[in-house]
């Protein structure tokens, strides 16, 4: 079971991948409720064999887009940013292929941007993928 796309989502998707082989990192920024996480999980669907880490504000809000997609990511670790903060001795650990970051624009403030920005110099052949 794949997951179907809008068809302003699908050709946000399709720039996606191709920003994510040609520069490794892209950027999808849309409105609230558009479905810019659908995106990713999909880029998720798509590459099972990869590992990605999902990192967002909210963990309840990652879940409630689990159960409303009503499928399983083995390929998917959830951190939120505040989780990648307090664990940020162990990012050595994390070891992802992809590193989506929901709500990127969070990634500016003081102590999440500090973590973010060592997790992306642990990883920086990561594909980086950034909702906003």
């Amino acid at each position: 079971m794949g997951i179907q796309l809008f068809k302003h989502n699908e050709e946000a998707y399709k720039a996606v991948v191709t920003m994510l082989e040609e520069e490794g990192k892209a950027a999808v920024i849309h409105p609230t409720g558009t479905g810019k996480s659908l995106i990713a999980f999909k880029l998720a669907c798509d590459y099972p064999s990869n590992h990605f880490l999902w990192l967002s504000p909210s963990e309840y809000i990652y879940k409630t887009q689990l159960e409303n997609l009503g499928m399983e990511f083995p390929n998917i670790q959830y951190l939120s940013y505040s989780r990648l903060m307090k664990s940020e001795d162990s990012v050595e650990d994390l070891q992802p292929d992809y590193i989506i970051l929901d709500e990127f624009h969070r990634c500016g403030a003081r102590e999440w941007g500090r973590s973010v920005r060592k997790l992306l110099h642990t990883y920086p052949e990561a594909k980086l993928l950034g909702l906003s």
